[in-house]
């Protein structure tokens, strides 16, 4: 009787039905998968906490997933790589740090939009009160995060692997643990034999199946057949440890726990086939912690060094690839990223990829131990990068086929071989000869992420670096990743120096995409010697201060490396006097803007000129068009404005009260601003998006990642577009047919629509 209800109501909601049988599947599948050993587990290396690339471990089984570790930029990276992210179920973290948990926010918005519902995460002490923390700028309506405690529950076990929590603590900070964690993975059943079954009196069918598994069965006479007793000597049980070590403090721990780990080292039942280290190089390169290594793992263990500085590239091959490509239009304007010029000079040939055969780890005879194990060291000496593998079941150990690699040569040849794109780069240069600024022209405007809600392989989220003077800077907006951007563009020793020259940082609202990447900011500022004498101007909505707080109190001390200034208070009485000229700025005005609640916008007045007027920049951070923004910025020099999306989708902007092209452009014109750049493209927009005629775009740029200009170069912008829409013409294309499609599709429900 109940069927036919059910019925009706599934023709009444039409598709609104099927989202809930689509997710009922997987539940199905797990639970008849939840007793089979999986036949393939490998663990690969996502970040190798490279160039300020996270240090993260992603485990795979025919059925599970595991993280382990999920630093900023985790979520990019597995993205990047085409690792699957809908599937995951656990996440361990070793540290209650943002080193380790930073990238946790936009993970998980991305599982939680893949479908996934429950996600254990297991850890230190107060990882639920910083999830808690969070709920203002990440919402999770779907998907519900559950926190273990690995100091108080110690063990986690499923019917893949069993995961031991080893717990260090030093004398100095007793109430901050580190966790390490070894790993058993259950060991395959051997091969059923029939034989033996046939003797034992076992039907053909399903009792077959159950004892191949490794379960004991009942015939129906009563007698008990042992799975042990009709199947082959199964494989032996691999262990895999991560280790994490972060201070010197934490050593005398690790060596107390050496008997446990010497005893795994010596047991029969299982054999330790890989340590992966999460501890910095201090201390991997310290002599006790080598000496706990050798002495507490066998020869044939092999070890990978996450964090090492032997591990040169951050896995991002995508945001290289394009700037190596949009490099040929302007050098100056698109400059190629430190982080390749430094991998060129340590490996001159074109192709940048590690040429690395792959290393199997099979039964290894004692005579031939030391000969394998040197070579495990120096597979392991020359570096780890994204997509790094270890093959722990079928046993073929360190696998480097897939690893991440940049190949200059074949970026470049791409855009050549699209017809006309030489010819048109050969007229561009010719145009554009001696129109560069030069290199002490200020304000110099750095776009660090372009991209919105969430970050894609060649666009990150909202992040714009002003230096306003020789050594000055400001950031507008602080998305994830954007020390990360920093480091790649600009190298490691640049980096440090940008970070001690940053004196202001602006947040125009609380969505986890304009603010997650502060509190990395702020511990690296921290942490140069000695300390910049200024703390960290922070211009922000009043409602961040009990993040903020929270993570003082309960993670690290970071109450020192900023003075607040909600941005309330600069509606009425603009920010000026010495905090804003040391920067080379005259004052600071904000004006409120039609996004969320605490949303702003913000005007600078800088002390450079331009024909003979004070450059002023104003940015609309999110937001629909707002007539108070025009009055905030108007005579602009520079607009920056936020154009999520095309203008076709207008009402789909109007909801999630964003801009579209042709409204950001008007905004620019009303204003009377001079130029107008263009950025937080939707994420749909991953190269070049749909763009109004070239007349309307005789003052506007558009924004990617990595680009750099100053006024002077705003000037020459439009002569770009010819080459980079031919350059691009088969992805504009793709967006032209989508187009068409969803005017198509529109056509069609205004027809069927009653009148």
């Amino acid at each position: 009787m109940s069927s036919t209800p059910v019925t009706a109501a599934a023709k009444d909601t039409g598709q609104q039905m099927q989202p809930a049988k689509y997710e009922r599947q997987p539940n199905v599948l797990r639970k008849k998968l939840s007793s089979v050993v999986p036949g393939s587990v490998n663990l690969q290396v996502l970040g190798a906490g490279a160039n300020g690339a996270p240090s993260a471990v992603y485990l795979f089984t025919d059925q599970s997933r595991y993280l382990f570790n999920c630093g900023e930029g985790t979520q990019r990276l597995a993205h990047e790589h085409k690792t699957r992210l809908s599937r995951l179920e656990q996440i361990f973290v070793t540290r209650n740090t943002w080193t380790t948990v930073g990238g946790l926010p936009g993970l998980a918005l991305t599982i939680q939009d893949a479908g996934v519902r429950n996600v254990g995460l297991h850890g230190p002490p107060h990882l639920d009160t910083m999830l808690q923390s969070m709920r203002r700028f990440v919402v999770l309506k779907n998907l519900q995060m559950q926190t273990i405690d690995s100091t108080i529950c110690g063990q986690f076990e499923d019917s893949i692997l069993s995961v031991e929590s080893v717990v260090l603590r030093s004398e100095e900070q007793p109430e901050k643990p580190v966790i390490s964690y070894i790993c058993k993975l259950k060991p395959r059943p051997g091969a059923l034999n029939l034989v033996k079954c046939v003797e034992q009196g076992v039907p053909p069918g399903p009792l077959l199946g159950q004892l191949k598994n490794g379960q004991d069965v009942t015939l129906p006479c009563g007698k008990v057949v042992h799975s042990s007793d009709v199947t082959e000597a199964g494989e032996t049980a691999l262990s895999f440890v991560f280790i994490d070590v972060p201070s010197l403090d934490y050593l005398a721990s690790l060596e107390a726990q050496s008997q446990h780990y010497k005893q795994l080292a010596a047991s029969e039942l299982t054999e330790v086939a890989l340590v992966v280290h999460f501890s910095p190089p201090e201390l991997t390169n310290h002599v006790e912690y080598g000496k706990f290594m050798d002495v507490n793992f066998s020869q044939c263990t092999q070890h990978i060094y996450l964090n090492s500085t032997r591990n040169n590239f951050s896995g991002y091959a995508a945001a290289h690839r394009i700037q190596y490509q949009l490099h040929q239009l302007a050098p100056q304007v698109f400059p190629l990223l430190a982080e390749s010029v430094e991998l060129q000079q340590s490996c001159p040939s074109t192709n940048l990829s590690h040429s690395l055969k792959k290393t199997k780890l099979e039964e290894i005879k004692e005579a031939d131990i030391k000969s394998e194990s040197k070579d495990a060291a120096k597979e392991t000496d020359q570096g780890v990068v994204s997509m790094t593998s270890f093959h722990l079941r079928p046993k073929k150990g360190l696998d480097r086929t897939l690893e991440s690699k940049l190949t200059p040569e074949e970026y470049v040849k791409e855009i050549h071989a699209v017809p006309g794109v030489s010819e048109l780069l050969a007229q561009l240069e010719t145009e554009t000869k001696g129109c560069q600024a030069t290199d002490d022209s200020y304000p110099r405007i750095i776009f660090l992420g372009t991209g919105s809600c969430i970050p894609n392989k060649t666009r990150n989220v909202s992040s714009i670096l002003i230096q306003t003077a020789a050594e000055a800077f400001m950031l507008l907006d602080c998305g994830e990743g954007t020390h990360g951007q920093i480091v790649r563009l600009y190298g490691r020793e640049r980096a440090r120096e940008i970070m001690r020259q940053l004196q202001a940082v602006y947040v125009s609202h609380l969505h986890a995409d304009h603010h997650i990447g502060l509190i990395a900011l702020l511990t690296e500022r921290q942490q140069l010697e000695p300390e910049p004498e200024q703390p960290l101007l922070l211009l922000a909505p009043r409602q961040i201060e009990p993040w903020l707080q929270f993570y003082n109190r309960q993670i690290e001390s970071i109450a020192d490396a900023y003075t607040l200034v909600a941005n309330g208070e600069l509606l009425e009485h603009p920010l000026t006097g010495e905090d804003v000229e040391r920067l080379g700025i005259a004052s600071m005005a904000t004006c409120l803007v039609r996004h969320c609640p605490n949303a702003f916008g913000l005007s600078l007045t800088l002390r450079a000129q331009h024909e003979g007027a004070p450059i002023k920049i104003t940015y609309s951070g999110d937001t629909m068009p707002s007539d108070d923004l025009v009055e905030l910025g108007r005579n602009s020099t520079v607009l920056i404005h936020e154009a999520t999306m095309e203008d076709d989708l207008v009402e789909e902007a109007r909801i999630k009260t964003h801009s579209t092209i042709s409204q950001a452009i008007q905004q620019g014109r009303n204003m009377q601003a001079k130029h107008i750049i263009l950025t937080h493209f939707s994420q749909r927009y991953a190269k070049c998006p749909r763009l109004p005629s070239t007349e309307d775009m005789q003052h506007v740029a558009i924004a990617f990642d990595n680009m750099q200009v100053t006024v002077e170069d705003l000037r020459h912008y439009h002569k770009f577009y010819p080459s980079l829409l031919a350059m691009y013409a088969e992805y504009t294309e793709e967006l032209e047919q989508r187009a068409v499609k969803r005017e198509l599709k529109q056509e069609r429900k205004r027809k069927l629509a009653p009148t």
